[in-house]
């Protein structure tokens, strides 16, 4: 019998029976409300996802309890956590897909078998809410504007040279017709 793979870190399957992931995101907020009995509080952001694993590893298997520790101490370079491209149905469903391992790793043995419960946690490395938040500090927008003349504003720092061959060709024949509504 061949186990389904419901946990893949790097490409990596991470075979643990009677596999349980739990995925979690924290919403911070502050309360605002002082000595009073008032409810308010502040918005403080999204924080990154976190998916917390737990799974069952069978002491015949101690090659995989190895395997998730050394995964867990990987370094990179430069002695930061090394980064795992997280591979789940759920991860997959929120757009989690790079994660550090965090809060730490444990193996607890079973008093009714023969095996580890392992726990471990993943945290979203580049969060959704990050992502944005650079793109939007970028200034990376792309504006199009309709011109009395007829011409199309391009996209910051967009010249004629980074429109691709299509582009090109559209603007020629956009040019020779003329501004919207007829007027010459």
């Amino acid at each position: 019998m061949t186990d389904i793979v419901m946990l893949a870190l790097d490409g990596e399957a991470i075979p643990l029976k009677n596999i349980i992931v739990t995925l979690s995101m924290s919403i911070q907020d502050k309360d605002q409300s002082g000595q009073a009995s008032s409810t308010a509080s502040a918005e403080q952001g999204t924080k990154g996802k976190e998916l917390k694993v737990s799974g069952i590893v069978a002491y015949s298997d101690k090659s995989i309890l190895t395997r998730i520790f050394s995964l867990a101490e990987a370094k990179n370079s430069d002695g930061s956590k090394k980064r795992y491209r997280v591979a789940h149905e759920m991860a997959q469903a929120v757009k989690f897909r790079e994660a550090t391992f965090s809060s730490g790793v444990d193996a607890a043995q079973q008093t009714d078998s023969m095996a580890w419960l392992v726990n471990f946690t993943l945290t979203e490395h580049a969060s959704v809410a990050e992502r944005k938040a650079q793109q939007a500090s970028a200034g990376g927008k792309t504006t199009t504007i309709q011109t009395a003349d007829g011409t199309a504003g391009a996209a910051d720092g967009e010249t004629a040279e980074t429109r691709t061959w299509f582009e090109s060709v559209l603007q020629k024949v956009d040019n020779a017709i003329g501004p919207a509504g007829g007027e010459a």
